[in-house]
């Protein structure tokens, strides 16, 4: 989850007094508050129910107070943490609570509920801290502090789960217990399944599989997972990937969980030419959308979704050319959201792990017409109302595109048009100024971009055609994915050899090989950690990556198999997917069919895997091999073929630049 993955090496302050110090201290250079600070304490050791937690982040002490990395929280409690450069905020949620702190305030908001700190949020070497206790605390952790080895306990709350059942009524998946519990998911694929762990928690249900068939529930199984310490899991086995929502009710003992997004606030946020209407929900949406007209309106409907304590209602606006937002439970599964607008409005959809916005942003330009034409690529039409001479100036330093149209001739509104796609930023129109004796379309674009004017150089419809492909191998970025990681071992042999293992093996040789080649290279996981598979996809969107490669290998009931496939999202299945993921699976398989000999399995389009459908680059996942094949197994297990496999991987990587993307670009 959410996103949240981009916020890598947060962390947090724990609030706890602190005796004198004791031997054997630590020295550190701490950077806060515009002062370099040099920080002498003893080293901090931090525990969850009696394990110590490893960090790449040390402990320190400051003010008295401890300092630990943000995964402490989210980890320990399944929450996930985000970060609002803009307001100077962090949020910790968990579904249930959202809690809220802002860097120099001593104020923490639980659920819009204000509460007092006695330290308030800080950055410090770059980094967000927050009061670990009073966050740990709010989310019901047990927090102690054992003086004479500086150690911090984290616990969670003990109980049992007396009972499990589908209440049909309510379309949920029933746990009764002794008292609160906390719990950490994981989603799996290949089947999908919903995976949730309980800490300090015994199954004393008799009860232990659950046939459901309803909705997108296939079947539960429950067992106690692991003993000193306690944990219980609950498989949720499911149809397809899914939404879903946890909540606790501490009068009847209950949590129940429904397998869908439940809806949880929507509203209208003003900024200006650039509104938004903000739908807030318990994961990341799926989402389909309608423009209609007489009257003009934006439809959004929302699959897998529930409206959360209402069945729905209106928000009237009445100003920025929005009459209202009308929302309701339109389908079962589906809600529907309206926004009724004076006149047709330009808009875009920006996603998150917390839901999505609406943005609109200002009445259509009827002069400007921006069409995408492919992965990367756009053609830009200007319609100047009558026929004009005109100048084209690309500015690299600036990464803006200038259209010069000189004289009053151009018959141009002044506006702008936000796209925000791979390549173009947005496109702002200036109208003429006798100051300037000119007209101006200025498009500010995302990175380095290649044009050709393809109008005459007098005309009434200027149009250029846009490529943000780059033309050297430095400037492409691709995302290496190494599959599973840390509790998700993926798939594991009778001999504990694990895949999360091997995938990262062959995934860190494959960036030494692209970085060798000139690539720059961006990976998911560099350790043994666990990857949310929407916050895999997101990691690659946001760095506007060029190339997207996710490492596996294979396993099947049937020893006899043996292999390499190549598994890719058939853009077909959406009109607005406009990636050649076909062409880009076809050359990987054949490099690696190359170089490894082996036995051609041929690719596979999947529609449901979340990390090639979310993606906005090309987008593939490379199964390198079968570990339940004893004869593939003794190869994959070995250096030399994990090479083999990294070398293919990055020759694939290469020719699929050379023979396609700057072809494209030239």
């Amino acid at each position: 989850m959410k996103k949240v993955v981009a916020l890598v090496l947060v962390m947090v302050l724990l609030s706890v007094s602190l005796p004198a110090m004791a031997a054997g201290q630590q020295t550190l250079i701490l950077h806060m508050d515009g002062k370099q600070i040099t920080y002498k304490a003893p080293p901090v050791t931090i525990k969850l129910n009696g394990k110590e937690i490893k960090s790449d982040v040390p402990a320190v002490i400051l003010d008295d107070r401890t300092l630990v990395p943000i995964r402490v929280i989210s980890e320990s409690t399944g929450a996930r943490v985000d970060w609002n450069a803009g307001k100077y905020e962090v949020t910790v949620n968990t579904g249930e609570k959202v809690i809220k702190l802002k860097i120099n305030s001593k104020e923490m908001t639980i659920n819009g509920n204000t509460t007092s700190l006695e330290v308030p949020a800080k950055i410090i070497n770059d980094r967000t801290m927050v009061p670990v206790r009073a966050v740990s605390e709010a989310l019901g952790l047990k927090v102690g502090w054992v003086a004479s080895t500086y150690t911090v306990l984290l616990d969670y709350p003990k109980a049992d789960i007396l009972d499990m059942y589908y209440d049909n009524t309510e379309g949920a998946l029933v746990l009764k217990t002794t008292g609160k519990v906390m719990y950490q998911t994981m989603f799996l694929q290949e089947p999908d399944r919903l995976v949730i762990d309980f800490p300090n928690t015994v199954f004393r249900a008799q009860s232990k599989n659950v046939d459901v068939n309803s909705g997108n529930i296939v079947g539960v199984r429950a067992s106690q997972f692991e003993v000193n310490p306690d944990v219980s899991r609950v498989v949720i086995d499911l149809a397809s990937p899914s939404g879903y929502s946890i909540t606790y009710d501490e009068a009847e003992k209950k949590l129940k969980i429904k397998m869908a997004n439940a809806i949880k606030s929507i509203g209208f946020e003003e900024g200006g030419q650039r509104n938004k209407v903000v739908i807030n929900s318990t994961a990341r949406l799926e989402y389909n959308t309608i423009v209609l007209q007489m009257p003009d309106r934006i439809v959004v409907d929302l699959p897998n979704t529930y409206l959360e304590g209402t069945t729905g209602g209106t928000i009237n606006i009445g100003k920025n050319g929005v009459k209202a937002v009308r929302y309701s439970q339109f389908e079962k599964n589906t809600v529907r959201v309206v926004i009724d607008l004076d006149a047709p409005l330009q808009y875009s959809v920006e996603t998150s792990d917390s839901g999505l916005a609406v943005n609109l942003n200002g009445e259509p330009l009827k002069a400007i017409k921006y069409t995408e034409t492919g992965w990367k690529t756009a053609l830009l039409s200007i319609n100047t109302g009558k026929s004009v001479r005109y100048n084209v100036i690309c500015d690299k330093n600036t990464k803006s595109m200038l259209v010069e149209i000189p004289g009053d001739t151009a018959v141009l509104e002044e506006g702008e048009v936000f796209v925000n796609n791979g390549v173009v930023d947005r496109i702002q129109v200036v109208p003429y100024d006798s100051s300037r004796d000119a007209s101006y379309v200025i498009v500010f674009l995302k990175d380095d971009l290649q044009y050709k004017v393809t109008s005459p150089e007098k005309t009434d419809n200027i149009t250029i055609e846009l490529s943000g492909v780059p033309v050297l191998y430095q400037d492409m970025l691709v995302v290496i994915d190494p599959g599973h990681g840390g509790q998700d071992p993926g798939a594991t042999t009778k001999d504990g050899v694990q895949e999360k293992d091997l995938n990262l093996d062959v995934a860190l040789r494959l960036k030494g090989i692209l970085e060798g080649m000139g690539f720059r290279t961006l990976m998911t996981r560099q350790d043994d950690t666990f990857v949310d598979l929407y916050g895999r996809a997101e990691i690659a969107n946001e760095a506007n990556a060029d190339l997207y490669m996710s490492v596996h290998f294979n396993a099947h009931t049937s020893t006899s198999i043996y292999g390499v496939e190549i598994l890719y999202y058939p853009s077909s299945k959406n009109e607005l997917d406009n990636r050649d993921n076909y062409t880009y699976a076809k050359i990987i398989q054949e490099e690696l069919l190359k170089e490894l000999k082996t036995v051609d399995r041929g690719l596979d389009p999947r529609d449901k895997l979340v990390v090639i459908r979310e993606t906005k680059m090309p987008a593939v996942i490379a199964e390198l091999g079968f570990l339940t094949n004893s004869s593939e197994k003794a190869l994959i297990t070995t250096e030399a073929y994990r090479q083999k496999c990294a070398q293919a991987l990055a020759n694939g990587i290469k020719r699929y630049v050379d023979e396609v993307l700057l072809k494209q670009a030239n």
